[in-house]
């Protein structure tokens, strides 16, 4: 019997991890991630993973396997179980994340803890949680055994041998699964191309210092809500350095209580003041952690730099940090942060020219380490985009898997795993759920897609005024545009008229008293029109009032 893994989300791109494996009768669920959209997905909050070939297989899932707690692998996990109610199994802290999320959709679920290198039974499936470090705490691999061998997924990770909550990765536990056979390894991409070994977190910690001791002013730093240990990190260091702390952010607040409450985050006693308190502090008194070093509109930093956040501000003199890697499509919006920053005279420092912030991905001589402890039999790369995926691969390949046996599939293709390797075997077509959370939840694609079009070419509206009864019309078709400027505006649209009673004197009667036929020919005179003159096609939205 062969073993089928079906991406859903993540091989191709970053964020939205989500993996089908399957055996005979039975299925499992690997994360169930979000991505979060760029400035095309115009008014879209999430895109969500398309749910449908879990639809299809609801009666062969035996549970969800979450392996970290970080947004792009539980994100979608709420969207899910409202529709398909599954046993979500995960470490302690990263339930803990989950919970909020479910109870903000209210959403009930049946959570199991999972502990290290203890195994759990899902059908076919025997699952071994494997330690690993990440930027979150509490992160995991996963050993997956079947009759027909072991399938290794490794989750995020990284290779730190001195994490700041004293939890390496599990070195020792992927040269043992190597020993025993490891039929074929899902690794992390997302580093593939950066030489040499990832820094360890606490390799932050000098730049850091160097940046917030520097400074005269308030200090604003801004980094991913889950980044527990780098808040640990500036927890330690604003109360050596005398300041207080205020947290910027409804997830980075709920994280950092969770995260105390486990014992997985240790806060100096009354070294937290809320914004409104730390409003009347000392400028040097002050250190602020945020959320919104991609530049997310309504995110802490965001708000802070353009002044509408309601209690706190930076003023020219004070310092911001972006301690956080950049998430590709996000560059033209954390440039528009940094420059609101400087023309208000405030200090950025961010990577590559000042250390402050370590990756929580493996770099090659770490992915390297990880291909030499399992040996694998076969090789799909995971976790990201198409350059990071062949570039792991050549590395697999140098570390001694056989070209036909190392494998680069993405999103959608259906591969089945044996002692020949891994292969794609299908292709299966997938969508996009789209979620918008402050605007009425679920967001159709053709909806994003009108959004897009509407953006990119400009609406038209025309208002035919007719009486139904004989079709006769009442006065000439109105024309209005937004996002549309012709050379000559008022010649363009009077031709436009023009042309549009011109193709409705010559319909029929009969036929103009179809209202749907005479609002799709004075739409396509309309198109028509402003492809023959301005080489675009606007949204053309025919309006028909009858009197």
């Amino acid at each position: 019997m062969t073993i089928k893994l079906l991406p859903l989300g993540g091989l191709g791109e970053i964020g939205m991890n989500c993996l089908v494996v399957e055996r005979g009768g039975d299925a499992l669920l690997v994360d169930c991630g979000v991505r979060f959209p760029g400035p095309e997905a115009h008014g879209v909050d999430l895109i969500l993973p398309d749910f449908g070939p879990l639809r299809a297989r609801a009666g062969a899932l035996r549970g969800l396997v979450l392996t970290h707690g970080h947004d792009d692998h539980i994100g979608a996990v709420p969207y899910l179980l409202r529709e398909l109610p599954l046993p979500v199994y995960g470490s302690r802290l990263t339930l803990a994340l989950l919970r909020p999320r479910l109870l903000e959709l209210g959403v009930t679920a049946e959570l199991h803890e999972l502990t290290p290198r203890q195994p759990i039974r899902l059908g076919d499936f025997e699952i071994e949680p494997i330690a690993v470090a990440h930027s979150v705490p509490d992160a995991c691999a996963l050993a997956i055994r079947t009759p027909e061998g072991t399938i290794v997924h490794t989750g995020d990770f990284k290779v730190d041998h001195a994490p700041i909550d004293g939890r390496v990765t599990d070195l020792a536990r992927f040269a043992a699964l190597g020993d025993e056979g490891v039929l074929c390894l899902l690794s992390d991409s997302t580093n593939a191309d950066v030489p040499g070994a990832c820094p360890g977190e606490a390799s932050v910690a000098p730049g850091l210092w160097a940046a917030v001791t520097g400074a005269k002013g308030r200090v604003a730093v801004a980094l991913f809500a889950s980044h527990l240990h780098r808040v640990q990190q500036l927890l330690v260091l604003a109360d050596a350095e005398r300041r207080k702390v205020a947290l910027v952010g409804r997830s980075l607040t709920q994280n950092v209580a969770l995260a105390q409450e486990l014992g997985a985050l240790r806060v100096p006693p009354g070294i937290l003041v809320s914004p409104e308190a730390a409003r009347g502090l000392p400028r040097k008194d002050l250190l602020i952690i945020a959320t919104g070093g991609q530049g997310e509109p309504r995110s802490g930093l965001v708000r802070i730099a353009f002044g509408t956040h309601p209690t706190l501000s930076l003023d020219e003199g004070d310092r911001v940090i972006l301690s956080s890697s950049f998430i590709p499509g996000n560059e033209l919006a954390i440039g528009a942060l940094q420059n609101a920053l400087a023309r208000r005279g405030i200090d950025v420092l961010a990577e590559p020219l000042h250390p402050v912030h370590a990756s929580g991905h493996a770099y090659a001589e770490d992915l390297r380490l990880v291909l030499r402890l399992t040996r694998p039999r076969g090789f799909v790369p995971i976790h990201g985009e198409a350059r990071h995926l062949r570039r792991h691969r050549e590395l697999a390949l140098a570390s001694g898997v056989a070209p036909e046996r190392a494998i680069v599939a993405y999103d959608g293709d259906l591969l089945e795993v044996d002692e020949a390797g891994p292969r794609v075997v299908e292709r299966v077509p997938l969508g996009h759920f789209f979620v918008d959370r402050w605007g009425g939840g679920d967001v159709p694609e053709d909806v994003v897609r009108d959004r897009r079009l509407i953006a990119e070419t400009g609406i038209v509206t025309v208002v035919i005024t007719m009486d139904r009864s004989n079709g006769t019309l009442l006065r000439p078709p109105e024309i209005l545009a937004k996002g549309i400027r012709p050379p000559d505006p008022k010649a363009f649209w009077r031709e436009a008229q023009r042309l549009v009673l011109e193709e409705l004197e010559k319909m029929p009667p009969m036929l103009r008293m179809d209202g749907p036929a005479v609002e799709e020919v004075a739409a396509r005179a309309v198109r028509r029109h402003c492809k023959k003159t301005l080489e675009r096609k606007p949204v053309v939205m025919p309006v028909l009032v009858g009197l």
